[in-house]
C-alpha cells in the first residue's frame, strides 16, 4: 500500500482471506501514515455497526507503537460520534451516516468538504455495496442519474481521497472501483504471504 500511495496511485484494493488479521494489517498501515504525516485524517468505512464497533474495539485494544495503541496515541471518533472536530486523526463511520451527513446540509447544516480525510480505508468493501444501475436512454429524460448511484460509490466519489479496499473476496464491482487486488494473501494459520500469525 505504501509502495502504491508513493507511487501516486489513489485507489487499491488488498484481498487477505479470513483470519489473516486485515484490521489489523491495516490498524499498522493507519499508524504509519499519521505517524510519518503522510495522512493527516483517515476515513475507516463499514457498512454495519457491527463492524465498525469490531474495529473500535481493535484500535482501543491492538498495540502498534511501543505500548500504545492507536486509540491512545491519536484522537479516534468512534462509530457513535456523528461529528468530528480539528483533532480527529481517525474517524470510523458507517456508509449510512456518510450518506446522511452528504445530504444534511439540505437541512442547514454545512456540507462535508472533499478534502475534509486524506485517505478512506473501507473495511469488507466487497458487501452491501451493489452495482450502479445503468439507465436506458428514455430514463435519462425523467430521472437523474444520482437516482441510480449507490450510497456506497457517493460517498467515496464524494471525497478526492486516497482509496483503499479491504475484502477477503474481491468482486467485480469492488475491482470496478479499486482496481485490480494490488496483494492477495490467502490461507488462514501459515499463510501464502509469508507470515505465520499463529
Amino acid at each position: 500500500m505504501e509502495k502504491h500511495i508513493a507511487d501516486g496511485i489513489r485507489a487499491m484494493l488488498v484481498a487477505m482471506a479470513t483470519g489473516t488479521r486485515k484490521t489489523v494489517t491495516c490498524l499498522g498501515f493507519i499508524e504509519r501514515m499519521l505517524r510519518n504525516e503522510r495522512f493527516n485524517r483517515i476515513l475507516f468505512l463499514v457498512d454495519r455497526l457491527a463492524l465498525g464497533e469490531q474495529a473500535e474495539e481493535k484500535f482501543k485494544s491492538e498495540i502498534v507503537h511501543g505500548v500504545n495503541t492507536l486509540a491512545q496515541i491519536y484522537d479516534v471518533a468512534t462509530i457513535d460520534k456523528p461529528r468530528i472536530d480539528a483533532t480527529t486523526r481517525l474517524h470510523i463511520a458507517t456508509v449510512q451516516s456518510m450518506v446522511h451527513r452528504l445530504t444534511e446540509h439540505d437541512s442547514g447544516q454545512s456540507r462535508l468538504d472533499p478534502d475534509l480525510y486524506d485517505c478512506i480505508v473501507v473495511d469488507e468493501c466487497h458487501r452491501g455495496y451493489s452495482l450502479d444501475r445503468s439507465m436506458t436512454p428514455g430514463e435519462l429524460e425523467f430521472r437523474s442519474e444520482a437516482e441510480y448511484q449507490s450510497d456506497y460509490r457517493r460517498v467515496l466519489d464524494h471525497f478526492d481521497v486516497v482509496k483503499i479496499g479491504l475484502t477477503a473476496t474481491p468482486a467485480a464491482h469492488t475491482v470496478a472501483i479499486f482496481g485490480a487486488p494490488i496483494y492477495t494473501c490467502g490461507g488462514s494459520r501459515t499463510l501464502h504471504c509469508g507470515l505465520d500469525l499463529r
